[in-house]
């Protein structure tokens, strides 16, 4: 059996799961952060899941891996997410879009994630109970707690010292050129985004799948044409606004392989250098069955007074689409 399977994180570093049934699982886990968790407070894990199973759901917890590679029996409570619509009326998550687990140091559930190898455990729900497929164990490492240790000697707050009134979190608003931000972005295509906050402070963005999506500034682009991209956008806060968060979820989709220029000219007897290569790089084919003009290679050459139509083709990747157009030629005297 075929032990590898690669699970992308935030640090960019692929990591291959020992846990014995995770070889056959068909979902694809990719999200973040999974690395220097604190010990001190909860973490909200962005998930993201392709390729699930579309006839029953899945349940995410967070667990203690086992020595053996069995199912984990020390876990917290699990989240329920699906794509059946019969599920979604029952209170599942759905499966599609952004996913927050929230993992915390364990102790609410009888583990201690700062000294046990704590982790986001995956499996079949309870429509699926003899599925051991899906199963599937995601390390998470925990820095050590920085809290104070308590002492005796610490003077007791006063009663009367007021609690400072929490600030509103600040509320990020995403465009892309000036709409909705759409649910795809195409391969090598890049995507700006237009961020505004009402604090005014300048966003910070960070991408949890930064092998498939790059960012440039505020702008995102796919190095893949398949898979899901996670953009968290997040402001700092001040002293009138709370910290805020806002993730921006990507299909990462194969681009459109298109011609620069789909007319073009030319004199009886002269010839006209049609584009050669479409701009993935790809040698662009051209035939025509017109009597008004010939074709060789990328060149056209005007026979008669009249137009002609010159298709053009050219292959495609899992990255981008194959080409099929027409250019049209206009031959003058």
């Amino acid at each position: 059996m075929n032990m590898k399977r690669i699970v992308t994180v935030l640090t960019v570093v692929a990591l291959a799961i020992g846990f014995a049934p995770q070889a056959d699982a068909a979902t694809t886990f990719q999200g973040g952060p999974l690395t220097a968790l604190s010990s001190d407070a909860p973490t909200s894990i962005h998930i993201a899941l392709t390729g699930y199973p579309t006839t029953h759901g899945l349940y995410i917890e967070q667990a203690v891996k086992t020595t053996d590679g069995s199912r984990p029996t020390v876990h917290g409570a699990p989240l329920w997410v699906s794509s059946v619509a019969a599920d979604l009326s029952q209170g599942a998550t759905s499966i599609k879009g952004d996913i927050v687990l929230v993992v915390d140091n364990g102790h609410a559930w009888g583990a201690d994630c700062a000294h046990q190898q704590c982790g986001i455990f995956m499996r079949a729900d309870h429509n699926a109970t003899s599925v051991t497929s899906e199963d599937q164990f995601i390390p998470l490492t925990f820095v050590a707690s920085t809290a104070p240790a308590p002492t005796s000697t610490a003077a007791p707050v006063p009663a009367s010292t007021p609690t400072p009134a929490a600030l509103p979190a600040d509320s990020i608003d995403i465009k892309v050129a000036g709409a909705a931000v759409p649910l795809s972005i195409g391969y090598e295509t890049p995507m700006t985004l237009q961020i505004t906050t009402e604090s005014g402070i300048a966003p910070k963005l960070i991408s949890y799948v930064a092998d498939l999506c790059v960012l440039d500034g505020f702008t995102v682009k796919a190095l893949k044409g398949a898979g899901t991209c996670d953009i968290a956008v997040s402001t700092a806060g001040n002293d009138k606004y709370g910290p805020a968060t806002k993730h921006v979820v990507l299909t990462a989709v194969p681009a459109t392989q298109t011609l620069s220029s789909t007319t073009a000219t030319v004199k009886v007897g002269k010839s006209v250098a049609l584009t050669g290569s479409t701009g993935f790089g790809e040698k662009i084919t051209y035939m025509t069955s017109s009597k008004n003009c010939s074709v060789k290679g990328s060149a056209v050459k005007g026979l008669k007074v009249g137009s002609c139509v010159v298709s053009a083709s050219a292959p495609g990747t899992t990255n981008y689409s194959a080409l099929k157009a027409s250019v049209v030629v206009t031959v003058k005297k």
